[in-house]
Order: structure tokens, then sequence, then C-alpha cells
């Protein structure tokens, strides 16, 4: 599903759409999504995390240290 994205995101940006994020404090560390609610949100390290969808947010739960940069 990522690769997916990616993908779409390049050929939009080829045809000349801006996909770039509003806000960047909310990019799911996941896929790099713009989560767009409070809905699916966590607490890791004293910073609040954003995710498009609660199958991100599983993912991130499970091992958060292997999507945070640093």
């Amino acid at each position: 599903m990522e690769n997916r994205i990616k993908s779409l995101i390049k050929k939009l940006s080829k045809l000349g759409f801006s996909v770039k994020p509003k806000n960047k404090d909310r990019l799911d560390p996941i896929c790099g999504m713009e989560a767009s609610s409070d809905v699916f949100t966590t607490e890791y390290g004293g910073k609040n995390y954003y995710f498009c969808s609660d199958h991100c947010k599983q993912q991130f739960d499970k091992n958060p240290e292997t999507y945070i940069i640093k």
C-alpha cells in the first residue's frame, strides 16, 4: 500500500499538482500521509504522533523506534 501511495504522489507531482502537506507536525510516520484529524494519535517520548488510520497507528505502537527519525 505504501509503495502505491508514493507512486501516486510521484505521478501527481509530475503533472504539476502540489502534494506537500499543510502541517508537517501531523505527518504519519508510517506512510507519510498527512493525518486529517486527532482520531488516531499516540504519545511516545514526550511527543504526540498522528496517523492517517488505525492500521498505521498499530504498526507504530508495535515498535515506535523503527519509525522515529532522530
